[in-house]
């Protein structure tokens, strides 16, 4: 197990993600069947640590523990996590989260030739900041921008380009529970009392012993931030129209019930963050084994953390694609992340990486959309999608091998995607198969199209 997978898992420890255990709960909804085929989704990572682009959303206010805690901490990525700050030197950035160059329109008329057929937006992470003019709180667009409404700009600009809208809402709030709470690294959460072990830290990363409640206190205590988080939710479910997709990170469980933002939202999707929902969540990681119900796979399209760093760097177009064929090819959507700068824009290397994209999508794009799973690894040794008669196999952009297939039928054709080239194959004992060659493998990857003979 990886470094950055532990990490992750620790981090949603300490906000208290309750992912369902077996299966999924999912909804039968009519208007929200399009998620089981939806294929790809772009996940927009934003908030005020873009302003100086030195650390990662939120969770760079929180020190890190000593000893190998923090070595493990310190790995994660190529450029690691990055500067820490104290929470007061984090929140300070605020005044510099101008969104002047904010154009959603640009950033969804790309992704939608790209391929991408719905977006998620971080509508509030944990560090408290609202994207738009909550009511409840003192932490966002309408203290600090003006009251600009960021979240009704990105939801007009989805519907404009034919993208499903997904709202990202963190239940945690750090700045709502800043004075009972820890920012060393591990003691997050809603605590009291002092620490047996290091000792807790505030807002300055200072020492300090946190107020102790009362059982009266606490659970008035709790109470009012639960109703704070239904208070941000409603809004978010009743000011914007339809909301396709509600992305929860974090779980406060007796703040919301399903069947209340169900009331509000009949047609909606949800992840299972809250312990409740429609469909699976893996973090960064393929599962190991096949999901039975929806599922989606969540990952970093930008390298060194989910938020904007001055210094970008975007994994290349071929990882992409080779991993969306193994989420398609057993039935997921594969959720991509990139992350905009304080000013609203997304880095040239975004563009230039989804106009790579959009040309692999002309010739191949057949290949993961409106398509079926495939029978890999049990009859094929590259990711297959399926649709009626047809197989789509998938060569990633490090293929360098003979490709196997066990297949009792005889192939009618098999060709190459981009092309249109036939292959030439071999019958084996339980199947066909064919070697690529190099000339034609390119840094993208390749699709073999193979279709089955009438039985």
């Amino acid at each position: 197990m990886s470094l950055e997978t532990i990490e992750v898992g620790r981090q949603h420890e300490m906000i208290g993600n309750q992912a369902l255990a077996t299966g999924n709960e999912r909804t039968n909804h009519p208007e929200a069947q399009w998620f089981g085929n939806a294929g790809l989704g772009l996940f927009i990572s934003w908030g005020i640590s873009s302003v100086l682009g030195e650390g990662d959303l939120s969770w760079s206010m929180l020190r890190p523990p000593r000893g190998a805690q923090r070595q493990c901490l310190e790995q994660i990525g190529p450029q690691g996590p990055g500067r820490i700050f104290s929470p007061a030197d984090y929140w300070a950035q605020v005044d510099g989260f101008t969104c002047d160059r904010y154009d959603p329109d640009k950033w969804l008329a790309a992704a939608k030739r790209a391929g991408f057929t719905y977006a998620v937006l971080t509508t509030k992470h944990h560090d408290g900041y609202a994207l738009w003019p909550s009511q409840y709180g003192d932490l966002g667009t309408r203290t600090n921008l003006g009251g600009r409404d960021l979240v009704r700009e990105y939801v007009e600009a989805c519907r404009r380009h034919g993208l499903k809208v997904g709202l990202y809402f963190s239940m945690p709030d750090w700045y709502y529970n800043r004075e009972h709470m820890s920012f060393r690294y591990g003691q997050g959460g809603h605590v009291d009392g002092q620490s047996m072990h290091e000792p807790f830290l505030g807002v300055h990363h200072e020492e300090v012993v946190l107020p102790t409640m009362t059982d009266e206190e606490r659970q008035a205590w709790s109470q009012g931030f639960k109703a704070f988080c239904r208070n941000q939710l409603e809004e978010l479910l009743t000011q914007y129209g339809k909301i396709d997709i509600l992305w929860f990170d974090g779980a406060e469980p007796d703040a919301i019930t399903k069947a209340h933002i169900q009331k509000l939202q009949p047609g909606i999707v949800m992840n299972d963050r809250m312990g409740f929902g429609d469909y699976i969540t893996p973090e960064g990681i393929f599962p190991k084994t096949r999901p039975t119900g929806w599922w989606e796979e969540c990952h970093v399209w930008n390298e060194g953390g989910w938020a904007y760093r001055t210094s970008e760097i975007y994994k290349p177009t071929g990882w992409v694609l080779a991993e969306l064929a193994r989420v398609r090819a057993w039935g997921g959507n594969f959720l991509l992340n990139m992350a905009p700068n304080a000013h609203g824009e997304l880095p040239p290397v975004a563009y230039k990486r989804m106009e790579e994209l959009a040309a692999w999508m002309e010739h191949s794009r057949e290949s993961v959309e409106n398509v079926t799973p495939g029978p890999w690894p049990e009859r094929c040794n590259v990711p297959v999608t399926c649709r009626d008669d047809v197989w789509y196999l998938h060569l990633s952009w490090v293929w360098d091998g003979v490709v196997e297939v066990k297949d009792p039928r005889r192939p009618q054709n098999v060709t190459l995607l981009r092309f249109g080239e036939t292959i030439s194959w071999m019958p084996t004992a339980d199947g066909f198969q064919f070697e690529l060659p190099l000339c034609r493998l390119s840094s993208l990857g390749e699709v073999v199209k193979v279709v089955w003979e009438n039985p």
